[in-house]
């Protein structure tokens, strides 16, 4: 026999508000991820190519 466990309302109450929180940490994740959706993010040693390549041909 298997055991079975009891499943108390307080239970249920606090097992909802864990995944309205969860809900919310998930919503707040994906805004931050499209914040910088038109955005190239460059590295130092990019950088330096990109300086390099300024001064050497200037306009």
């Amino acid at each position: 026999m298997g055991t079975q466990e009891v499943i108390t309302e307080t239970q249920i109450k606090q097992r909802i508000l864990d995944l309205e929180e969860q809900n919310r940490k998930l919503q707040q994740e994906l805004l931050e991820e499209r914040k910088n959706t038109n955005f190239t993010q460059t590295y130092p040693k990019g950088w330096e190519r990109i300086r390099n390549l300024i001064q050497s041909n200037p306009g």
